[in-house]
């Protein structure tokens, strides 16, 4: 099967692991070139949403590695360089037989929260359902969100 175009939805299962994986995604883990502009959060929205249904994943975390023959350096700590080699992993994952809903691992900077990856041709909007309103991360109780994990994880905010 050749590659296509999957829509997907990520996730994590705290506001820190959120936070890690959209706007400080590409934040290096070590060194000291540690900030974002906070013009990264205009356009961002915080959701809490729920799975109405069990959803099968494939775990990118613990024993999962192992079943994968990979290390987590290289498909969750890879810096931004080796992005490129990504999308190749996702499409094998999706084309497995196990026909999985999505991947779940630990977030790359907060490995406290969990993080995903819905597909989109198999998760559909039904599957989910909104369980508190949006927070825009650009101002109120969203920026104060994303003040207190960039603080905790050395994050320097920048105009």
């Amino acid at each position: 099967m050749g590659r296509r175009i999957v829509s997907t939805l990520y996730g994590a299962s705290g506001h820190e692991g959120v936070v890690s994986e959209t706007v400080f995604h590409d934040i290096p883990i070590a060194g000291t070139a540690k900030q974002v502009r906070m013009g990264r959060f205009d356009t961002v929205l915080l959701s809490s949403i729920a799975p109405k249904r069990d959803l099968n994943l494939i775990r990118l975390h613990g024993q999962g590695f192992q079943r994968l023959n990979v290390r987590r350096r290289d498909l969750i700590e890879s810096d931004a360089d080796s992005y490129s080699a990504l999308p190749e992993w996702g499409q094998a994952l999706h084309d497995c037989p196990a026909h999985a809903d999505g991947l779940v691992w630990r977030s790359r900077l907060y490995d406290d929260d969990y993080a995903c990856l819905l597909f989109g041709d198999r998760v559909s909007r039904r599957d989910l359902e909104v369980v508190a309103p949006s927070l825009p991360l650009a101002l109120g109780r969203g920026l104060e969100l994303v003040q207190e994990a960039a603080e905790d994880a050395g994050i320097a905010l920048i105009v």
